[in-house]
C-alpha cells in the first residue's frame, strides 16, 4: 500500500473541495457590493475614497445630485464616486481618474482575506501530513537499517551439491572442526574428547 500517494490525492481532494466553499461564500458575500459594485464618497480632508455602507445610497446621492451638492461619476464595474462639486469640474475629473486607476487595489484589499481563508488551512494540512509521514519514515528508516545490518552480518548458507557428499564433514572450518562437532557447543573438553582418536 503506498500510503504517501494516497495521502496526497486525498489532501489534494480535500484542498479543491476546501477552495470551491470558501469562493462560493466569498461570491455571496462580494456579490453587488463594494469592491466590485457601491458607492464611495471622496473625502477632501483625509484624500481618500471611503465605502458607503448605510442604505438608500442610490436614492441619498441622486438627491444630492438635485440639490447640486453632490458630483456623481459611474464606472464600468458598478461603482459610483460621489464627490464635492465645490472642488471644481476639473478637480473632481482627475480625482475620477484617481479612482478608476486604485480600483485593484481596492479589490485586492477586499479579496485579501477571502485568499487567506482559501489557501491557509489547505498548507497547514498539506505541512501536518508531511511531518507526520516524515517521522513514521523515521522509525521504518531504523527498521530497514536493523535488517539490513543482520543481513549482512548473517553467514550466508550454501547448499550441498549432490555431487560432493563429503561436504557435510568439511575440516576446513573454524578450529578445523567438522560442522557437526561444532554444533555441539563450545566446550573443549567435548571438542578434545569428540576429536581424538577419530
Amino acid at each position: 500500500m503506498n500510503w504517501s500517494k494516497g495521502l496526497w490525492r486525498g489532501w489534494l481532494a480535500a484542498a479543491l473541495l476546501w477552495v470551491a466553499v470558501v469562493t462560493a461564500f466569498a461570491f455571496a458575500d462580494l456579490h453587488g457590493r463594494h469592491p466590485f459594485a457601491g458607492l464611495y464618497a471622496y473625502s477632501d480632508a483625509r484624500d481618500a475614497f471611503l465605502p458607503q455602507h448605510y442604505a438608500a445610497d442610490e436614492a441619498v446621492v441622486e438627491d444630492g445630485v438635485k440639490r447640486g451638492v453632490v458630483a456623481r461619476t459611474d464606472f464600468p464595474d458598478g461603482t459610483t464616486l460621489a464627490a464635492p462639486p465645490d472642488l471644481g469640474e476639473e478637480r473632481v475629473r482627475r480625482i475620477a481618474e484617481r479612482f478608476w486607476a486604485e480600483r485593484w487595489a481596492r479589490r485586492a484589499e477586499v479579496l485579501w482575506p477571502w485568499g487567506l481563508r482559501a489557501a491557509v488551512p489547505p498548507l497547514l494540512l498539506l505541512l501536518s501530513g508531511a511531518l507526520v509521514l516524515w517521522i513514521a519514515r523515521g522509525f521504518s528508516g531504523a527498521n530497514a537499517a536493523l535488517e539490513t545490518a543482520m543481513e549482512e552480518t548473517a553467514v550466508p548458507e550454501t547448499a550441498a551439491s549432490e555431487d560432493s557428499p563429503k561436504a557435510a564433514f568439511n575440516t576446513r572450518s573454524a578450529g578445523g572442526l567438522p560442522p557437526f562437532i561444532r554444533s555441539l557447543g563450545p566446550d573443549p573438553k567435548r571438542r578434545r574428547v569428540l576429536g581424538s582418536g577419530r
